[in-house]
């Protein structure tokens, strides 16, 4: 559906803003782990007067509960800290291209667990999709395999909560309460991450608290409950292949914002990126 296809696409580019946020807020004293923790944390109170004021039931149990927390830990809290954790072995911008391997895994789970066979197009998109990310990592000789496996790893998990949304039925629920307790049990666990890794640092100037600030309103409060949406109205697959945005708007506001310039490989790939995503556009209003 249309109104799916924009959800999704806001939610992409939003997503895409945060990496050039972050970048100023590492430069006043936050990291990887802190920012996470900080991007869930400080939007608990504000998910959680959303749900107050409209009178909406927080409380939840048996089933439910345990669908959350595996949302929370597996589809929250994972991609990003085996993300981060592949930083510590390959370069930043290779990791986050490999990461958007999402596409071809929901397809992939969709059609194994749903037992359906994937429509050409979105087969088309996906493949398309999956070579301009393959692209804008670029062929790089003495790659660390432990570095491309934490990103790959990280890519399945992003693909896991893209997937687990719809098959959990959590994308038919109340999506500022679902988005409290994913948030709720992304800080938690990685605060525990955090703690034992000696990694929480929160010793930083008052622009990168603004800064997480922001980054918790942008992510937690906007692109988050706009992804849940896009997944209830397009599909995880859709979903799955609208993500990909987010890499191509994060490469372009690096070269407008922070002047990293984009190499003619990752100009390729972003077109294919748009082009698979175009793919899916066309289809989606073939079947208006």
């Amino acid at each position: 559906m249309r109104k799916g296809r924009i959800y999704l696409e806001l939610s992409a580019v939003i997503y895409g803003i945060i990496p050039t946020l972050s970048a100023f807020a590492y430069r006043g004293g936050a990291n990887g782990i802190t920012l996470l923790l900080l991007r869930n944390a400080l939007a608990l109170p504000v998910l959680y007067a959303i749900i107050l004021a409209d009178g909406r039931k927080l409380r939840v149990t048996g089933n439910r509960l345990c669908r959350l927390i595996i949302l929370g830990v597996f589809g929250g809290a994972m991609p990003v800290l085996l993300l981060y954790m592949s930083y510590q072995y390959i370069a930043v911008s290779l990791a986050a291209a490999l990461r958007f391997v999402s596409p071809v895994i929901v397809v992939i789970m969709s059609s194994v667990l749903y037992y359906r066979r994937p429509e050409r197009d979105i087969v088309s998109a996906a493949v398309v999709v999956s070579a301009g990310v393959y692209i804008c990592a670029g062929a790089r000789a003495g790659v660390s395999g432990m570095g491309v496996l934490l990103a790959l790893l990280s890519g399945a998990f992003h693909a896991f909560f893209i997937f687990y949304t719809e098959f959990s039925g959590s994308d038919r629920e109340d999506i500022a309460v679902v988005s409290f307790y994913v948030a709720l049990i992304t800080s938690i666990f990685t605060f525990i991450f955090g703690a034992a890794e000696g990694s929480l640092y929160f010793h930083m100037t008052p622009l990168s608290r603004s800064l997480a600030f922001i980054i918790s309103l942008a992510s937690t409060i906007c692109a988050m409950p706009l992804l849940q949406l896009g997944v209830r109205y397009s599909g995880a697959e859709e979903a799955g292949i609208f993500s990909a945005i987010e890499l191509t708007t994060s490469m372009v506001l690096e070269w407008l914002v922070l002047g990293e310039m984009m190499s003619a490989t990752q100009t390729i790939g972003s077109a294919l990126i748009v082009f698979g995503v175009l793919i899916v556009r066309k289809k989606s209003t073939l079947n208006k």
